[in-house]
């Protein structure tokens, strides 16, 4: 199978990514301050400690949270898209996801229906973030869904299989 698959990031992703290394930097801040006793007072270093260690820990352990989860989230696409179990979903059509904005303008996702014949449930899924507008590109009428049999809200919808290879020129 093809390997170099996108299983997308998300908002929580890329705040851990952030965070993460901005916590780490405050935290290494406050111990080296409190380590070589800065500050002109006796108790400075600890507060120096307490304000930039605190501060420091509490970013890394949020955005430590926040990018294991989305590595966990993608882990498990991964892992669903290699054991090849999927069904065929209808694609509904393409909208623009309002609350991203990238660069002045908002990624698109595809939105698919899969009905369950054995229980009749209809499932909606979702591609991750294109940003293009794939209505014009989209070269079938149903998409592949990988999804865990036993959590059905986790799916990877393989978007990059109904579409063209494409090249983004901005």
């Amino acid at each position: 199978m093809n390997e170099n698959k996108k299983f997308g990031w998300t908002e929580k992703g890329i705040v851990g990514v952030i965070f993460a290394p901005m916590g780490l930097f405050f935290l290494i801040l406050g111990t080296m301050f409190w380590y070589f006793k800065v500050g002109e007072d006796p108790e400075d270093p600890m507060i120096f400690l307490g304000v930039f260690g605190g501060m420091g820990a509490v970013f890394l352990l949020v955005g430590l949270g926040l990018l294991l989860s989305d590595v966990s989230r993608r882990s498990k696409l991964r892992q669903l898209y290699e054991a090849g179990d999927y069904v065929m979903a209808k694609i509904v059509g393409a909208q623009p996801r309002t609350n991203v904005n990238t660069g002045g303008s908002h990624p698109y996702v595809v939105e698919c229906h899969y009905q369950d014949p054995d229980t009749g449930v209809t499932h909606i899924y979702f591609s991750r973030y294109l940003y293009f507008s794939p209505t014009d590109l989209l070269t079938a009428q149903e998409v592949p869904v990988y999804r865990d049999r036993i959590d059905e809200r986790i799916a990877f919808v393989d978007i990059d299989a109904v579409l063209p290879p494409v090249r983004l020129h901005r």
